[in-house]
């Protein structure tokens, strides 16, 4: 990827992909420390409430300018669906699960983006990236199965963490979804079987390729739309006791965590993440990926004090064979 000079587009976008990635190494950590402050879903709504009022101007003059066709309104949606909403299992399960555990799993997240550039924008894979993933793919269903061994750690139970680390699991899968379908929709990179498989679920390509940043704060504000309601169930009571939430007393650490997540981690990260996407492969994304752990596990040191199991060492070294694997025998 870097053996030869680059145009000046692609390492702008090199760099705009190292960036995101590092603001969203500390995202992990910072979203599990805020967690002690404010419950997950509302976390949620505050972070795309916050995000979506800076943006409205932006928001109001872009539609101005850019005339959104009727035809994508239900892509526009599912994009901010798999983008934004999807975030809902990674706040919960960070509820339920360590940072460690979850940025481990998120490198099966990148392996399977290789693997979906491939199927769909070269349509095959060879056998030795196919064992890379397999082998990639079991130590990640280690990890999420690892609590069932190691039993509690930092106060948090084994079938707790079980359960945060699939919702975790989750995440990663609309990740890969997110990824393909940014690709597909801001570039003129057409996948026929991609096209083929849209069709099979009724759905057709964008009509018109819109500005980045103009994507990014729809989805954002699709975000915000759908976990209204969750929050609200949520301070009802219906998702466990949040009664002595409140709003005005939410400590320092926790309003500096919430304006971290909704500016930087929200809007800043997403619009150059997107904006890279034009001019970078699907393959390439997951490079960036797997660079995750190095950013976030100081973080999560640092924040949290989360220190790996030995287990969890195990499980990151299974992944990370399948991935060499994987790399290695990419043509």
């Amino acid at each position: 990827m870097f053996g030869k000079k680059l145009p000046k587009k692609l390492v702008l976008a090199y760099i705009a992909l190292t960036s995101a990635t590092i603001i969203w190494g500390a995202a992990n950590p910072i979203i599990k420390l805020t967690l002690g402050y404010i419950p997950p879903l509302t976390f949620l709504f505050l972070r795309f409430l916050i995000a979506c009022i800076l943006l409205l101007p932006y928001a109001i003059y872009e539609l101005q300018k850019t005339k959104v066709d009727k035809r994508d309104y239900l892509n526009l949606f599912l994009f901010g669906l798999f983008s934004q909403t999807s975030l809902i299992f990674i706040f919960v399960g960070l509820e339920y699960t360590t940072v460690i555990e979850a940025v481990t799993i998120g490198v099966l997240g990148s392996v399977l983006v290789v693997a979906a550039g491939h199927y769909f924008y070269k349509d095959k894979v060879n056998a030795g990236v196919k064992k890379g993933l397999i082998i990639a793919s079991l130590g990640t269903l280690f990890v999420v199965l690892e609590p069932l061994f190691t039993g509690n750690i930092h106060n948090i139970n084994l079938i707790e963490r079980t359960f945060g680390n699939f919702l975790i699991l989750l995440y990663n899968l609309t990740w890969v979804i997110f990824i393909v379908w940014s690709k597909f929709s801001l570039t003129e990179e057409r996948s026929t079987l991609l096209k083929k498989t849209l069709s099979f679920i009724h759905l057709k390509p964008m009509k018109k390729v819109y500005p980045t940043t103009l994507i990014t704060a729809l989805a954002l504000f699709v975000g915000l739309m759908t976990t209204t309601p969750l929050a609200i169930l949520e301070n009802l009571g219906y998702f466990g006791n949040v009664s002595s939430f409140d709003i005005l007393s939410i400590k320092p650490v926790g309003i500096v965590g919430l304006f971290y997540m909704s500016v930087m981690s929200s809007i800043l990260a997403y619009m150059i993440y997107q904006w890279s996407i034009k001019f970078v492969k699907v393959s390439d994304t997951a490079f960036f990926g797997y660079l995750a752990p190095i950013f976030t596990l100081p973080f999560s040191y640092l924040l949290l004090g989360e220190v790996p199991t030995f287990l969890m060492f195990v499980g990151a070294v299974i992944i990370g064979t399948g991935v060499y694997i994987a790399e290695k025998n990419l043509k």
